[in-house]
């Protein structure tokens, strides 16, 4: 699966978690580069359940804060922010090849002590302060024999795989959980602000920021709740988009509901199983659908209407009127 990055200086850069890299494309030259190997930062010693055998042994989710980029890393369970410039410099070399002093961890471990299990998607809101979600996916194991990862991704099979659930408790926090991490300088404190969905992937802040919207990718079943942003934790749940507020399916195909992003009108321009959709929250109202045929992973916006769309090792641009 792919994840869609934020622009950067006429780039847009975007994962493969499965490949572990991290790529470039330039709008200049409409020609895609591999900026980091072994993204999720396997050092050789600090993965203790085998590289070898991990689906996605990659980064996932990366958002733009000043002149950082944290990232999502699933084999060793963190999130880590890095000096945008050193991964540039970094030009194809591996993660753990970046000068010590260019990135530090952000988190590793929930509140409670425990490892998390799989960071997965992260934004930034306007002060720096960092939101990300934790499933389960990054503990999924390589296709069974007969199956390529392919396959897999297209039938739909992984998402629910029962051990990804006992790994979670057995190995992970326990819970899937949705946290925000505030920075003092080089300490960070991490607070957990719901645990009360079990599959939280993409997340989007509304344009006002009193709202953090949470895609929940329960197979079959995809929906987005908005918590209310406060200081205490954890946040209330203010409202579901689902096939029952919503009056209709959201099912274009195979796949999930993943990333997506949050437009100047408060539109939610959102990943669904098999395609794209634009949902009005305000009027619990879907205003358009973009059949893909494949599974969508994330969305990101560039310049000048530019939407940019990643899915099964593709990435797609569509042109939106903006103001």
């Amino acid at each position: 699966m792919w994840w869609g990055g934020a622009p950067a200086g006429g780039a847009l850069l975007f994962s493969d978690p499965i490949d572990a890299r991290i790529y470039r494309w330039e709008k200049r030259t409409n020609s895609v580069a591999i900026l980091v190997e072994d993204s999720g930062g396997f050092d050789g010693q600090n993965v203790d359940e085998g590289i070898e055998t991990i689906f996605e042994p990659g980064s996932n989710g990366m958002a733009i804060t000043g002149d950082d980029v944290v990232i999502c890393q699933h084999p060793t369970h963190r999130v880590v922010r890095a000096r945008l410039s050193s991964l540039y410099a970094c030009d194809g070399k591996r993660f753990c090849d970046l000068p010590p002093q260019s990135w530090r961890v952000l988190a590793e471990r929930c509140p409670e002590g425990r490892r998390l299990n799989s960071p997965n998607d992260v934004i930034a809101d306007a002060t720096g302060l960092v939101y990300f979600t934790d499933p389960i996916y990054g503990f999924l194991r390589k296709a069974p024999a007969g199956l390529t990862p392919l396959n897999v991704r297209e039938l739909g099979l992984h998402p629910d795989q029962p051990y990804l659930d006992e790994m979670c408790e057995s190995v992970g926090a326990g819970y899937k959980g949705v946290y925000r991490c505030r920075q003092d300088g080089l300490k960070t404190t991490l607070e957990c602000v719901t645990r009360s969905l079990e599959r939280p992937n993409g997340l989007a802040l509304s344009v006002d920021g009193e709202l953090l919207w949470v895609a929940n990718s329960t197979k079959n079943a995809p929906s987005w709740t908005a918590f209310k942003v406060s200081e205490k934790v954890p946040f209330d749940q203010v409202t579901v988009l689902d096939a029952v507020t919503l009056g209709e399916s959201l099912t274009l195909g195979p796949g999930l509901s993943d990333g997506f992003k949050i437009d100047e009108g408060g539109f939610i321009w959102t990943s669904v199983p098999g395609g794209v959709a634009v949902i009005d929250p305000d009027r619990n109202k879907i205003l358009a659908r973009v059949a893909m045929g494949t599974n969508i992973s994330n969305i990101a916006f560039g310049e000048d209407g530019d939407v940019f769309i990643t899915g099964l090792g593709h990435l797609w641009a569509l042109k939106r009127r903006v103001k």
